[in-house]
């Protein structure tokens, strides 16, 4: 039984390294900007359709997902990313200024920062589970950050988590951080994603 377990530890270890590295590897491929997204989404993919099974996760099936997923996996990071930029700027911008008005302003655009990011994760999620356009994608999305608000917090605490342990321990951000935040955003979203299915399965 302590042998089983042990294997069991390995081989969740070895195919977080392996869909950390391959993200890394595809990112790199599509020079960061047009590989960050389809390479976050086809780790999503695969962890989804193979889960912790190391040796199912190759270097053909990723390579296969990123190319499926290289137009609408760009376009849900782009999204992503440019609304990140414009909220940082404005964020930067006025915790600059002093004065009440504007210190809630900041907390303000910080909160809408955390929930552009837990949208974009549950995009990231959705887009796995769903063949629907991307106006309804993101609509499933936006509804599914406010269904819970445990769960955003739930989703928060980890991702935070995961990138304070990695500003402390750099090296995980080659072997794990990557694959650690799809996998915890999977696990601490279930229950949201669960009730969003019955109810399309009620409706649908």
């Amino acid at each position: 039984m302590a042998s089983s377990g042990v294997q069991r530890l390995f081989y969740v270890i070895w195919t977080i390294i392996k869909l950390n590295l391959f993200f890394l590897l595809f990112s790199l491929m599509g020079g960061l900007v047009l590989g960050i997204g389809p390479a976050f989404q086809t780790m999503n993919d695969l962890l989804t359709e193979q889960g912790m099974n190391y040796q199912e996760i190759t270097f053909k099936r990723f390579l296969t997902g990123w190319k499926s997923n290289f137009k609408r996996g760009n376009l849900h990071f782009g999204l992503f990313a440019v609304l990140t930029l414009v909220l940082v700027y404005n964020l930067y911008l006025a915790a600059q200024i002093q004065g009440l008005l504007w210190l809630i302003i900041a907390v303000l655009l910080f909160f809408v920062l955390l929930l552009v990011t837990v949208l974009f994760l549950y995009i990231t999620l959705y887009e796995t589970s769903y063949e629907i356009s991307n106006v309804n994608l993101l609509k499933l999305a936006f509804i599914s950050v406010f269904l819970n608000f445990g769960v955003f917090l739930k989703v928060l605490f980890g991702v935070i988590s995961i990138l304070a342990v990695t500003w402390y321990f750099k090296g995980l951000f080659l072997f794990a951080t990557f694959a650690l935040l799809i996998i915890w955003s999977g696990y601490a979203t279930k229950s949201n994603r669960q009730l969003v299915d019955q109810k399309l399965a009620v409706n649908g």
